[in-house]
This record gives structure tokens, sequence and C-alpha cells, in this order.
């Protein structure tokens, strides 16, 4: 593994067991534990408290519960998504079953959604009218895009793999970034953080900058950590290490390293954003101070999920079962987390790379 670039601290929320719990129990509620996708033992070897916990570290309670939910309901639908369509390679079927969704997020909330069939409908149902009376419709338009981009997203990997087909670096990044899961997670920000961006900023380029660059370091972090998950056991196509490896010849190792390079310069990108453009922003706009101060506790929210997202990778059974063991390598563990926080990243440069 490569020496990844952790600037800011990781932080737990204090509600974590009752997230835990909380989930588990919505998940069973579903029906997400009785299709086959998942089991109790890989429900809790993932755990999906604990990502958000560390993701969200200053969530109150019950909305710690709710981002749980949802990344508990995205991971399920990713997994029933392979299971039922990836692995069969049926785009048809994926197409039917994707343009459902939409139908579950009426955007004021009233109009008839169809009667759910499956665990997926069913909580995006549930969680959609718990989600929309905290959001104006600016953020509801802006989260069902992000939701719809992550459909298409399951398009683009599974026609990707029928064909065969790896993607350029260019196009690669650039078509993550669209229809990724990380905008979704930049959504979900704005509502742990109680701090929605002001619809008059929210297009503006310092604004998508702090998106984009937010959302390229998720992707690659967890093309990194999730290769042999997907590229090895899975068979998937649509991860940057090994669209390094085919489009420049590289080897496993170095593509990890010059997918990790790129990782680093995106977050690097993202602070300059922060110190240099968003006060011009804000003076041009005329942004009030209140709205600022929403925008700077996203921005810190945004912080927070890099630093959670990397910690959770480290522990998640997701990603780091050993092979012909159903636990977590504590020695795996140990040796990626290394030092974290502001000034620490120094501490790295004596560190030989293996």
């Amino acid at each position: 593994m490569p020496e990844f670039y952790v600037p800011h601290p990781a932080r737990m929320n204090p509600h974590l067991e009752r997230a835990r719990v909380h989930s588990t129990q919505w998940a069973r509620d579903m029906g997400m534990l009785d299709t086959g996708v998942w089991t109790d033992e890989i429900l809790a070897g993932d755990d999906y408290g604990f990502m958000c916990a560390w993701t969200h570290p200053d969530a109150p309670a019950e909305i710690l519960d709710l981002i749980t939910d949802w990344y508990v309901w995205v991971f399920y639908f990713d997994d029933e998504f392979f299971a039922e369509f990836k692995q069969t390679k049926d785009v048809a079927g994926a197409k039917a079953y994707l343009d459902r969704l939409p139908a579950f997020m009426p955007l004021n909330g009233t109009d008839p959604w169809p009667e759910p069939q499956n665990p997926t409908e069913r909580g995006l149902v549930d969680l959609w009218q718990r989600t929309i009376p905290l959001m104006s419709q600016d953020w509801r338009r802006r989260f069902t895009t992000s939701t719809h981009n992550l459909l298409l997203e399951c398009m683009w990997e599974i026609k990707n793999i029928e064909s065969g087909t790896v993607a350029n670096p260019i196009e690669y990044i650039e078509m993550r970034r669209k229809v990724g899961g990380a905008p979704w997670s930049a959504n979900l920000v704005e509502v742990s953080e109680a701090a929605e961006v002001p619809a008059s900023i929210a297009g503006t380029r310092p604004l998508r900058v702090l998106s984009d660059t937010f959302s390229d370091a998720i992707h690659l972090r967890n093309d990194i950590f999730s290769y042999e998950r997907e590229v090895l056991r899975e068979g998937e196509n649509s991860n940057g290490v090994l669209v390094f490896e085919k489009f420049f010849g590289h080897d496993t190792q170095t593509a990890v390293e010059a997918v990790n390079t790129l990782l680093t310069s995106r977050l690097h990108q993202f602070e300059n954003t922060v110190f240099t453009e968003l006060p011009v922003l804000f003076s041009e706009n005329g942004v009030d101070p209140l709205e600022q101060a929403r925008v700077l506790k996203y921005v810190k929210g945004l912080q927070d999920w890099q630093s959670g997202g990397h910690e959770w990778h480290l522990h998640a059974g997701r990603y780091t079962k050993v092979e012909g063991g159903a636990g977590n390598s504590a020695f795996f563990r140990t040796i990626l987390r290394g030092p974290t926080g502001l000034g620490t990243s120094a501490a790295w440069l004596g560190v030989a790379r293996g």
C-alpha cells in the first residue's frame, strides 16, 4: 500500500453504537437480510455504522442514524446490482431495474410512487421521506441528480464489463467524477452538518472544484483499497489502478503509486481552493456571514469525510478480509494507518515504500 496523504485527523462520532444497532435493525426491516445478497455476518463485518461515525463525527444521533441508513442502502444496492446483473451481464434487466428507482424520489414528497418490490425500493422510499423535510427544493434537485448519476455509473460499469472495455485515465476520471458516489456523499454532508450550500453559489466554480476534488480523492482512494475485491475477485473494469496498469503498461505497484500521487494532488487543490478562492467568492457574491459560516462548516464536513473514510477503509471487512478468513487483518490495519493530522505528513518522508 502507498503512503497516503491524510492532512486532517479522523474523529469518531460518540453515537457510534446507537447507529450500529439502528442500521442493523433498519436493514432487517427493509428485507436486506432475506434475499441472499447479505447475511448478518456480512453486514456486521462491513460495519456501516462505524464508517458513518468516522465520516460524520459531528452529526447528532438521529441524523447519524439517517446518514448510516443511506449508506447501508447504497452499499446494499451496489451488492444486489452486482449479484443480479453484473455477474450475468444482463444489460436489459439492469436498465429495467434502474429505470424504476427515480420514481421513488418525488421532489415534493407527496406525489405517488410505485409499490416497492424489493429491499432497494423499500429502503429508498423510507429514506427519502425521512430526508426531504430537512432540506430545500434546491438540495432535493441536486441530490436526486447525484442519485440518478449513481444509476448511470452502474450501466457504464456493466457495459464496460460486457464489452471488456477499460477506459483511458482521462475518460475514467471524468466519468467516475460525474457518475461516482462521492458527489452523492457530498450532498449528505450538507445534511449531517445542517450546512446546506446556498443556492446562489452552489453552481459556482469554487464550489464545483471542492466537490470535484473531494470526489476524485474518494474514488481514487477506494480504487486502491478495493482493487483486489473489484478487479481480482469480481472482474470489474472500472478501477483506477487497473486503468493505470492498462494505459501506461504499469505493474500493479507502480499503478498504485501513480493513483496515490493523483489522489494527493487533488487534496492539495481542495485545500488551495478553500484558502484562495472561497474568500473572493464570498466577497464578489455578497455572501452574508451566516451563509459563509454554513459553507465553511460544509467544507469541514468534507475534510472530515476524507479522513474518516480513510480510517474506515483501514478497518472495514469489505476491504481488509484476508484470503480464506472472515475477519480483519490487524497487521494490515497497523502498517497502513501511520500518523495522521496537520503536520504529520512529513513523518512519512523517511519511511521506505513497500
